[in-house]
């Protein structure tokens, strides 16, 4: 069933391992070109040019999802590049492990950054690039049993 998102523009946050890194592979099979936003520089460079030694598209831009000024800025490459966003998968969390006794107020507000925050950025930063393109867009939200 190759191509069924031939010629559309996926971001892929936490794409530079684990569920991430296999949606953004899956997404280029598949005919996406496709942004792997994360923090793990060199793990995303090398996820992005192992899809393109596939034969597929992809590239890696540094992303920190908890941070507005990071998002507006890879929004603003995806339109400068691409001229459009079709797809957004927001997949990138982290954990503290540890209990409520012991996990420091810093670390909460951390995972709340990334878990929470990062989600809200990503839709609220990516719905303008989407409705420019014309064609509704798909978001795609993650969560973990870890949230239960």
């Amino acid at each position: 069933m190759a191509g069924r998102v031939e010629g559309k523009v996926a971001l892929v946050t936490g794409g530079a391992s684990g569920i991430g890194e296999g949606c953004a592979e899956r997404l280029a099979e598949e005919g996406a070109k496709v942004v792997i936003g994360d923090l793990q520089d060199d793990l995303g460079k090398a996820v992005a040019e192992r899809i393109v030694r596939n034969g597929g598209q992809a590239e890696y831009i540094n992303l920190d999802v908890a941070s507005e000024e990071a998002w507006i800025a890879a929004i603003g490459h995806i339109r400068e590049r691409y001229a459009r966003l079709d797809i957004l998968v927001n997949n990138a969390g982290i954990g503290a492990g540890g209990t409520a006794v012991s996990t420091p107020l810093e670390v909460w507000r951390r995972v709340m950054a990334v878990n929470l925050d990062g989600v809200f950025l990503g839709v609220k930063y990516s719905l303008e690039l989407m409705r420019e393109a014309g064609n509704g867009g798909s978001i795609v939200n993650m969560s973990s049993i870890a949230g239960i």
